[in-house]
């Protein structure tokens, strides 16, 4: 396994333990003390890592959301198994709705489906713009630059005399409440989208419980399907609609 990849498995393993010593990591990754040593120091670079005696540990500030950029730096394995995912679920001649999220951008380079694809993220729009299967609907407006979106009042406008057969929905955050977002434009095109929705998909990795953020977007019996990286634990099952299907 190459260091890239190993510091990445091991800031992901950090986000679900909130801790991990030098041992951990050597006898996980089956390396030397020295190699896990380098390998800390180099996680120690992303945010809301610190040093401990004899490890590392996540701070507060990690349930701050991250910019787009800075998450897309965070790309995993489990990140391009989940976009895989949602590839396999889009039948041919289905139209969609694609949400801003890494996730679902990383779906966007490798999706081989003739379909129709509404989006707001400039990202999803350039990747698919490149596709010629791809019937490319991008919502305009004013252009969020940190979060990678446009939005307007007449977007919302536009939004209510469409139907999707699927809306691909991210989050900045998951709580008792639901899927929420920094911005509350974001979230009020949230809200409009899973209204004119057959089906709602959840993408969203299982650190996203950790987070914090403001204002609902999607609430949990509006999801369909929630598209995960790893088991919900039973509490966090209970959120969601017995209906609900949790796919890994």
């Amino acid at each position: 396994m190459y260091q890239e990849e190993r510091i990445q498995k091991i800031y992901h393993l950090l986000g679900q333990k909130q801790t991990l010593s030098k041992q951990e990591i050597m006898e996980t990754f089956n390396i030397s003390q020295d190699t896990a040593r380098r390998d800390i120091l180099a996680v120690l670079k992303f945010p809301g890592v610190v040093r401990t005696h004899g490890g590392i540990m996540l701070t507060n500030e990690t349930s701050q959301v991250l910019s787009y950029f800075s998450r897309s730096q965070l790309l995993t394995k489990e990140k391009e198994q989940m976009a895989r995912r949602i590839n396999t679920l889009i039948p041919e001649q289905a139209t969609c709705y694609f949400d801003v999220s890494t996730t679902i951008c990383l779906a966007c380079k490798s999706l081989d489906k003739t379909c129709s694809i509404y989006t707001h993220s400039l990202d999803n729009a350039f990747v698919l713009a490149q596709n010629p299967k791809i019937s490319l609907h991008m919502l305009g407006g004013s252009f969020d630059f940190e979060n990678r979106y446009f939005y307007s009042e007449a977007q919302l406008n536009q939004l209510a005399t469409l139907h999707f057969d699927y809306a691909f929905i991210g989050t900045a955050s998951l709580d008792a409440l639901g899927a929420l977002n920094k911005e509350e434009n974001n979230a009020r095109l949230k809200r409009q989208i899973v209204t004119q929705a057959r089906k709602v998909i959840l993408v969203a990795e299982n650190q996203k419980f950790k987070k914090q953020s403001t204002h609902l977007g999607v609430s949990y019996d509006q999801i369909d399907i929630f598209l995960t990286d790893c088991q919900p634990t039973k509490e966090q099952r209970k959120l969601f609609n017995p209906k609900t299907e949790i796919l890994i």
